[in-house]
């Protein structure tokens, strides 16, 4: 059975927010994985803690899902 347009459009959204998400969550967890190792009884009132990236906007995953979508309608 083949998927009606809105299915494929959101299949491409879902796809679109994954592939922008996915590095944001890679350097958030590397940072905060690399505070927790700089944290000891001595330092742990002077180290501030790191200034995360923020999160894409919705306006960044429908750009990723249009791109996605000219790369579909290729044939």
């Amino acid at each position: 059975m083949s998927k009606t347009p809105f299915e494929i459009r959101l299949e491409l959204l879902k796809m679109a927010k994954d592939i922008v998400f996915e590095p944001i969550y890679q350097k958030r967890q590397t940072l905060i994985d690399e505070h927790h190792c700089k944290i000891t009884d001595e330092n742990r009132a002077g180290l501030s803690y790191p200034t995360l990236p923020d999160f894409p906007s919705s306006a960044d995953i429908v750009s990723k899902a249009e791109e996605l979508k000219k790369f579909v309608d290729q044939a």
